[in-house]
C-alpha cells in the first residue's frame, strides 16, 4: 500500500507544546517531510467533535494538495469519516482541471460501518451534484432522468408529465411551471417494504430547478443562487440513493416513497400572474398574490397526492423562506410538525446525523392573514415577512391529512457556493430508526 501524503495522529491534552492552545475539533500541521506530512488533533470526545476533526483534516489536505490521508482508529470513526468525505467533495464536472478528492483511509471501521458511511456518502454526493448543476443542465425533465438512475439500485421510479399532472388536478404545480418550456414533472421513487407494508413514509421535496420569482421577479443578486432552489428535492432523492444501498436495515413493513414536485418558475406568456386563482388537488382555491411564493404551491399539491396514495406519515424539505435564514442562519433548519412523536424522531435523527434543527410553532392565528382580502379560500402570501416561515408552514398544513413535518432548509442547501447535501443524513437516520 502506498504511503499516505498526510497522516493524522491523536494526542493527549498534556502533549506539551504540541497541544498548546489546541482545542477539541482542531487539526494542526505538525511536521512536513519528503515521506509525508504529519498532523495532530486531540482524541475526539464525541461524534460532534469527530466531525469537526474530519472536516478540518480534509481542509488541511486540500491546502497541502494531499492525495492520500490516513486516520488512526477512534471510537467515533464513522462520524469522522462521513464528515471528512463530505468536506473533501468539490464539483469538478465543469472544470477542465478540477481538483481531485483526496483518498481517505480511516482505521477502525467495521465492515458494516464502512458500508453505511459509503452509502451515506453516495447519497450526499448525489444530492450535491443535483444542487450544484446549473439551470441550463438541470431542469424538470433532466431531474426526472437523474431520478431514474435509481432504478439500477432497485428503486421503482414513476414520472408524471404535464398531462398527468393536470389529470390529477395538480393545478398549483401546473401553474408554477406554466412559464417554462420544460413543463412540470411529478417524480415518485419507491423502495417497497419487505413483507406487508404497515407504514408508508413519504419524503416530499421541493424541486424548483430555477426560480426567477416569476412576475414577482427577484433582484439580480437574489436570483444568482436560485439553481439551488431544489435542495429539498435533492435531499429526498439523495436519501433514496443511500437507503437503496442500506435497504436491509430498513425495518420490515416500512415502505419509503420520495415525491418530488419539479418545475421552473419562469416568466412567459402562459406564466401565472398575481391575482390568478387556481384550484388545488384537494379542492381548495388559492389566489396568487406573490408568484415568488411558489414553493408552497408545488408542495401543497404533492402533499395532497402523497396523502391520497396512502402515506401514513410525511416529511417535506424545502428551501422555502428567506426569513428562515434571518431567524436561524444557514446551519440550522426550521422544523414544524403536527405530531409530537414524529417531531421527536426527527430531532433524534438530525442529532445522529450531525445536522441541526430547531422547532418553531405552528401558531394558528397567523393563518388568518392568508384568508383576509382574498376571493379564494387562501392566498399564497400576505406580503409581510414577519412570521413568514410560520405562515408558509401553516399554508402547507392545509394540504395534509396525516402526521406531517416540514423542514425549511433555506440557506442549508449550499454554503459559500458549495452544495452541502443537507438533509440526506437526517432522512436516512429517520427511516432506519423507524
Amino acid at each position: 500500500m502506498d504511503a499516505a501524503d498526510l497522516t493524522l495522529s491523536f494526542i493527549s491534552p498534556d502533549g506539551g507544546r504540541l497541544t498548546r492552545d489546541l482545542s477539541g475539533g482542531e487539526v494542526r500541521l505538525h511536521a512536513r517531510s519528503e515521506q509525508g506530512d504529519q498532523a495532530v488533533a486531540l482524541l475526539p470526545a464525541s461524534a460532534a467533535e469527530a466531525r469537526e476533526v474530519g472536516a478540518a483534516l480534509m481542509r488541511l489536505a486540500r491546502e497541502l494538495k494531499s492525495a492520500r490521508v490516513q486516520v488512526p482508529a477512534t471510537e467515533h470513526a464513522s462520524a469522522l469519516a462521513a464528515a471528512a468525505l463530505g468536506e473533501g467533495w468539490r464539483d469538478a464536472r465543469y472544470r477542465q482541471r478540477g481538483p481531485g478528492e483526496p483518498q481517505l483511509l480511516v482505521a477502525g471501521l467495521t465492515g458494516d460501518e464502512q458500508a453505511r458511511v459509503e452509502a451515506l456518502g453516495a447519497g450526499v454526493t448525489f444530492a450535491r451534484e443535483l444542487v450544484s448543476a446549473p439551470g441550463n443542465v438541470l431542469n424538470p425533465v433532466t431531474l426526472a432522468r437523474e431520478a431514474r438512475t435509481l432504478e439500477a439500485l432497485g428503486v421503482d421510479v414513476d414520472v408524471w408529465d404535464g398531462d398527468d399532472v393536470a389529470a390529477r388536478g395538480m393545478n398549483l404545480l401546473a401553474a408554477v411551471a406554466a412559464g417554462s418550456a420544460a413543463g412540470p414533472r411529478l417524480i415518485r421513487a419507491t423502495l417497497p417494504a419487505r413483507g406487508e407494508a404497515h407504514t408508508v413514509v413519504a419524503l416530499v421535496g421541493k424541486g424548483i430547478t430555477f426560480d426567477t420569482g416569476g412576475y414577482s421577479i427577484k433582484t439580480a443578486a437574489g436570483m444568482a443562487t436560485m439553481k439551488s432552489d431544489m435542495g429539498g428535492a435533492a435531499a429526498v432523492l439523495g436519501a433514496m440513493r443511500s437507503l437503496a444501498a442500506l435497504r436491509d436495515l430498513i425495518p420490515d413493513g416500512v415502505e419509503v416513497r420520495a415525491y418530488v414536485a419539479a418545475a421552473e418558475n419562469m416568466v412567459g406568456p402562459h406564466a401565472m400572474r398575481p391575482g390568478d386563482v387556481y384550484r388545488a388537488a384537494n379542492g381548495l382555491h388559492v389566489e396568487i398574490t406573490n408568484t415568488d411564493a411558489e414553493g408552497r404551491l408545488v408542495l401543497a399539491d404533492t402533499l395532497t397526492v402523497a396523502c391520497e396514495e396512502g402515506a401514513t406519515e410525511l416529511v417535506d424539505l424545502a428551501t422555502l423562506t428567506g426569513v428562515k435564514v434571518s431567524a436561524l442562519g444557514n446551519d440550522i433548519a426550521a422544523l414544524f410538525s403536527s405530531d409530537e412523536t414524529l417531531t421527536a424522531r426527527l430531532k433524534a435523527a438530525a442529532r445522529d446525523a450531525g445536522e441541526h434543527v430547531w422547532e418553531l410553532p405552528l401558531h394558528q392565528p397567523y393563518l388568518k392573514s392568508y384568508r383576509k382580502g382574498t376571493i379564494a379560500d387562501l392566498k399564497n402570501s400576505d406580503m409581510q415577512p414577519a412570521g413568514g416561515s410560520i405562515k408558509a408552514a401553516l399554508f402547507l398544513a392545509q394540504f395534509v391529512t396525516r402526521p406531517w413535518a416540514h423542514l425549511d432548509i433555506a440557506g442549508n442547501a449550499d454554503r459559500e457556493e458549495v452544495a452541502t447535501g443537507w438533509g440526506v443524513g437526517t432522512l436516512v437516520e429517520y427511516v432506519l430508526a423507524r
